[in-house]
């Protein structure tokens, strides 16, 4: 049985926030591809996808450490 202890927290996890933010920076690029460069679409979806990973690992639930 898995419960939350009262004793642990929730703290930004690192490497989520790095996902997060190449997921963004890869999606402003693949945007400007697809509007100026007339690229399919589709180039936009792993960036999509590494943002919404990226944001939805941001935080990590810890136990404390006594």
């Amino acid at each position: 049985m898995t419960t939350d202890s009262p004793h642990s927290y929730r703290r930004l996890d690192p490497a989520g926030l790095a996902l997060l933010a190449v997921g963004l920076a890869f999606a402003v690029i693949s945007y400007w591809l697809v509007v100026d460069r007339a690229f399919n679409p589709l180039v936009m979806v792993p960036s999509i996808v590494a943002a919404t990973t990226g944001a939805s690992h941001i935080t990590k639930r810890e136990a404390s450490r006594h």
